[in-house]
């Protein structure tokens, strides 16, 4: 089975930390699994060009593979890396939405111009990197992420495209300026060839609804799983002496991962742990929020309405290294994730096998998710956020019960169980 599997979103992480994002921990691990699966004949592309910080990638991670099955431009440069750069915001910034026609007479245009002079520069390899004797029925190419080329499209080989949610297309409100151009150029670009996979039961439902044209039969869904930096660490004493780092004391604090964006709901929880604060919980117990700047959160105005508390009782950490997760994770009291959708939502999952209960929201794919091992509340019900949260707070017989059901939910979802099912969807449309 020949695969040709696109990793240009695994070069982006050789410069930008911040790449490290859920989706590039998804490719990773799938790619960790087809490196060493005997019955694939595996192959790497980086379409979306990063050539260098390719190269670096796979020298980073010892991901040893025979230059023939590396599908990249074999002359390349940091100099040419930019230059494909440039080429492909160019155009994407003709790249309409709701006129085609005008997308494709300025598309067309503005390559009869470039690409003659992208071939005088020597990066004619840049814009058809792969040669056609891989592009046959043989072959089955899979983009983890982005949009196929023109040069995939219209090709002969076998396409599959993960869509991992629909949230940009049909909750644009949830995007500063609506700028995630991504989920619609794929969906736009789908054919009857195509084979989706996606990671949720209700991210199928929605394909399903979105493009109702297409046959569900290709839809695949694969659910993601934690990595192995996630584990219960049970010893308090090896807790404390790493997250005392942070200012924090095991059993103390509350836990949430959210990027600072309103699709995460972070006001409602902090809201409601305001509220508790004030009405005399322990004075010791805090908010710990991990995670990267975002857009619209607000929460200047929840300064503003706690100003007493607020400084003292919410903590922002930022990204916290991989190696000290776990202990962040074991030492919560509980893990909170109230976002209003999420095409599956790892950070409850990556909660639960640390052992922890979690309280989350009862919208999209996170009820899939936790199961009935952890509370599900409506995100926008403050008064049934408030009430859960004092009952786990206070009732440590609920908290041992949810944790040993977190830890049973969690052993469901493995890497391994998710790149079999990957691999079937793959022998299924070699057949």
């Amino acid at each position: 089975m020949k695969l040709i599997f696109d990793i240009s979103v695994l070069a982006w992480s050789v410069r930008n930390n911040k790449a490290k994002t859920g989706i590039f921990r998804v490719i990773e691990n799938f790619l960790k699994h087809l490196v060493h699966d005997p019955e694939i004949d595996l192959y790497l592309s980086s379409v979306h060009g990063n050539i260098c910080d390719f190269h670096k990638y796979l020298a980073i991670h010892n991901i040893q593979i025979e230059s023939g099955h590396l599908l990249v431009p074999q002359r390349y440069s940091k100099y040419k890396d930019r230059l494909f750069l440039f080429y492909l915001r160019f155009l994407d910034l003709f790249d309409f939405r709701s006129n085609l026609f005008r997308k494709n007479l300025f598309l067309r245009a503005i390559k009869w111009i470039l690409d003659p002079l992208f071939f005088l520069l020597g990066l004619s390899d840049y814009l058809n990197p792969i040669r056609n004797v891989h592009l046959t029925e043989n072959f089955i190419f899979h983009s983890p992420f982005l949009p196929f080329p023109d040069f995939i499209k219209k090709s002969k080989v076998k396409k599959v495209i993960t869509v991992y949610d629909l949230i940009a297309v049909l909750y644009p409100e949830y995007f500063e300026g609506n700028k995630d151009k991504v989920v619609w150029k794929i969906i736009r670009n789908i054919d009857s060839e195509t084979s989706i996979v996606t990671i949720s039961e209700h991210s199928k439902k929605d394909i399903v609804r979105y493009i109702p044209y297409f046959d569900q039969s290709k839809i695949a869904v694969i659910p993601l799983a934690a990595e192995d930096i996630f584990y219960e660490i049970k010893v308090i004493e090896q807790i404390d002496e790493i997250i005392s780092q942070f200012g924090l004391k095991s059993k103390k604090y509350l836990l949430t991962v959210s990027t600072l964006e309103p699709r995460k709901n972070l006001k409602s929880s902090l809201r409601a742990f305001l509220r508790l604060a004030e009405d005399g919980l322990d004075p010791e117990i805090k908010f710990v929020v991990l995670g990267g700047n975002g857009w619209g959160a607000g929460l200047a105005d929840l300064e503003a309405e706690f100003p007493n508390i607020y400084q003292s009782r919410v903590l922002f950490l930022g990204f916290i290294p991989d190696e000290k997760m776990a202990y962040i994770y074991s030492g919560a009291l509980f893990f909170v994730y109230l976002s209003l959708y999420e095409g599956f939502g790892l950070p409850p999952l990556e909660a639960m096998k640390c052992g922890i209960p979690v309280l989350v929201s009862n919208t999209s794919s996170l009820p899939e998710v936790i199961g009935i091992a952890g509370i599900s509340v409506n995100p926008m019900d403050e008064l049934e956020i408030i009430k859960n949260m004092k009952n786990l707070i206070e009732n440590q017989n609920l908290r041992s019960k949810l944790s040993g059901l977190s830890k049973q939910q969690a052993a469901l979802f493995s890497w391994e169980k998710s790149a079999d099912k990957l691999k079937k969807v793959y022998q299924n449309i070699s057949k």
